[in-house]
């Protein structure tokens, strides 16, 4: 397996469990030479979490700062994202400069997110049901960092782009259906973080269904920003534009059916069988009534994706038909 590829490097650390409730904000010799030992990617990631002060949930050991910090960097980024297009000419104040300086938010959120995610999925066994606290505390600390930094996100798009970006004076925020449908993927996002957290227990359903649905975010969010590129008369120069956003398109359509068809069924069967079914553990590791209570957030998403999934494939036929016929994408 690749993860013992990990485990060699590792091992010294996994004597160090009996500290997981441990929190360090100032490196000793010993952290060092333990961060040595902790795969490239993480090491930010541990060094971030470990850094931070300590914000705990009432009578939990969940700290919620670093979500709360990552909040406040995801909000300010989007702000200089906005006024960064401004200066290049697009509307101030503008629907599609708004939505543009989200799209390239969450770009940097996707892009991120991923390496880290993919490091901890193979540094550790696939137990998507299984516990946090049988692994080494660096690889804990990373989880609780990942999935601090995924949730800061949800909290940061819900205030920023659905409460005060839709604000209208004497009325309040004005919300669409998708807009409420994207608020309620973020609640339920962020509860199913902080159960695997609060049970220590569950972590990598969240983490491999967090990879899976975010792989193909960073094309997406192209998609988005190209397509509104097109419509601002500040772009109508660039020559490259359209034709960028035309490949652009086609990537993404591959990517996004190969991820929501060809493995995310896969993915969640497995993940839902391992939560409801597996046996051969003395206990559950996830209560029952949580698993069945995930079920929705598993499946609802790729449900969800239906129109996409039938969008991406009108593409990909429009593409092929217009090969076939000697054109060009």
């Amino acid at each position: 397996m690749l993860y013992n590829l990990y485990n060699k490097n590792t091992k010294t650390e996994e004597e160090d469990n009996n500290n997981t409730l441990l929190i360090r904000t100032n490196y000793s010799l010993y952290d060092i030479i333990q961060m040595n030992k902790i795969p490239t990617i993480l090491q930010p990631w541990v060094h971030l979490y470990r850094s931070t002060p300590k914000l705990y949930l009432p009578y939990t050991k969940i700290d919620i700062f670093f979500s709360l910090l990552c909040a406040i960097a995801f909000s300010t980024l989007r702000i200089t994202f906005r006024h960064v297009l401004y200066y290049f000419g697009w509307p101030v104040g503008g629907e599609d400069t708004y939505f543009a300086a989200a799209c390239m938010t969450s770009f940097w959120h996707s892009t991120l997110i991923l390496p880290g995610l993919a490091s901890l999925l193979l540094s550790q066994p696939f137990v998507p049901s299984g516990k946090l606290e049988t692994s080494p505390q660096w690889y804990q600390d990373a989880t609780h960092s990942i999935l601090s930094y995924c949730t800061g996100y949800m909290i940061y798009d819900s205030i920023l782009g659905y409460v005060i970006e839709t604000w209208q004076p004497g009325i309040g925020p004005v919300l669409t259906t998708d807009d409420w449908t994207f608020v309620g993927h973020h609640i339920l996002t962020s509860l199913y973080m902080l159960s695997c957290r609060l049970i220590s227990a569950g972590h990598v359903s969240a983490m491999i269904l967090m990879f899976n649905g975010e792989f193909s975010a960073p094309i997406m969010n192209m998609h988005f920003f190209l397509e509104k590129a097109l419509e601002q008369e500040c772009c109508k120069g660039i020559e490259c534009l359209p034709s960028l956003f035309a490949y652009n398109e086609q990537v993404f359509s591959i990517v996004y059916l190969v991820c929501r068809v060809m493995v995310s069924p896969f993915v969640i069967s497995y993940v839902s069988y391992d939560l409801l079914f597996k046996r051969g553990r003395e206990k559950r590791d996830v209560p029952l009534w949580l698993a069945i209570s995930w079920m929705p957030m598993c499946w609802g998403v790729q449900f969800g994706s239906i129109p996409w999934i039938m969008t991406c494939m009108e593409k990909v036929k429009a593409s092929s038909s217009m090969v076939g016929n000697g054109g060009e994408l």
